[in-house]
């Protein structure tokens, strides 16, 4: 498979320990403390303000694909480049709305066991996520926080695979909802945080306008847990640590091929596993914060069960990807 050339993460954590260890390291305190942190993964604006998040990733993405028989198919390595942008206004102090987007522009690689090659692109926004967030419980008042939130990402961007000689877009192709609850509990030095979340996915259809077919896929559910913590180890910087783990509902899929049969599958997403390390400072306390992030994401279960034609199935092995992030987090008013 694709040798990697991302930067290794022992060198990136190795930056991140090295920062630690040469900041003005304060004695962790752990009393009570429901301030709201700008850094912190709990962290809500108060009334009025306008809280946003400006952020740039880069990320490689490599896995191998086999037949049902466990013969390599093509190797493949995706390399992204994604801005993110977040806004939320706090129309009270424990309710806030948040509309978010992102521009995406990765490349895919595949490489096959006959020395073929092949190369695509895709580029352009993501549907839009429009968020809902309460505080049901303020640790103001209680030992913890309590918050439920819901989304709804609109089919406003039509999906399109791309091929060597045009370019797909990173719509996702259909109409997506989400609703959960998280659990908070912040200290002056400390925060653990815990999420869960389930999505709606409704059903989408991805054109292929190489062959001119269009793939139609079931709704499906996707269920996402997060734990999180914030360690504030200095006056100004902070180090956080997350764990998180998507589950994902297997897809029916169709499609009508060039003799107008119809081709049934069954796709299978499989279930992905998340660990993030990121370095805070608040260049402007509480109100502009610098964050490095790294995320590695391991994929398991991954397949398309081909139940028309068996062997046309595949399976993906070995898929792995590696994220690091740029963000800046502020607020006004």
């Amino acid at each position: 498979m694709p040798r990697k050339s991302f930067i290794h993460p022992a060198l990136i954590l190795g930056g991140c320990w090295w920062l630690l260890v040469t900041a003005p390291v304060q004695a962790l305190d752990f009393s009570p403390d429901a301030s709201r942190v700008l850094s912190d993964p709990a962290y809500m604006p108060l009334r009025g303000q306008v809280f946003g998040s400006t952020e740039y990733t880069y990320g490689e993405t490599s896995s191998t694909t086999d037949n049902p028989i466990g013969a390599l198919k093509f190797s493949t390595k995706t390399l992204s480049n994604t801005v993110n942008q977040v806004l939320g206004y706090g129309l009270t102090s424990d309710f806030e709305l948040r509309v978010s987007d992102s521009y995406e522009w990765p490349s895919t690689t595949n490489s096959y066991p006959n020395g073929g090659v092949t190369v695509t692109h895709s580029d352009g926004f993501i549907d839009p996520t429009f968020t809902a967030l309460l505080r049901v419980v303020d640790q103001q008042d209680h030992p913890i926080s309590w918050d439920l939130l819901a989304s709804y990402s609109p089919n406003l961007i039509s999906a399109q695979s791309a091929d060597p000689v045009e370019n797909g877009s990173v719509g996702r192709g259909g109409a997506s909802g989400t609703f959960g609850t998280a659990i908070s509990q912040e200290t002056r030095g400390f925060t653990f945080y815990i999420q869960a979340t389930a999505t709606y996915l409704d059903n989408r259809s991805i054109f292929n306008p190489a062959n001119n077919i269009t793939t139609r896929y079931d709704p499906s559910w996707q269920y996402f847990i997060n734990a999180a913590t914030q360690t504030r180890f200095a006056p100004q910087w902070s180090f956080n640590m997350n764990y998180a783990e998507t589950f994902n509902d297997g897809v029916r899929a169709s499609f009508v091929n060039g003799g107008g049969t119809t081709i049934n599958s069954l796709n299978q997403p499989g279930q992905t596993q998340e660990f993030t390390a990121a370095l805070n400072y608040h260049l402007v306390p509480n109100r502009f914060v610098a964050s490095l992030i790294y995320n590695h994401y391991f994929y398991n279960g991954v397949s398309n069960i081909n139940q028309t034609i068996p062997a046309n199935g595949t399976q993906t092995d070995e898929k792995d990807q590696d994220v690091l992030n740029g963000e800046l987090r502020y607020v006004f008013f």
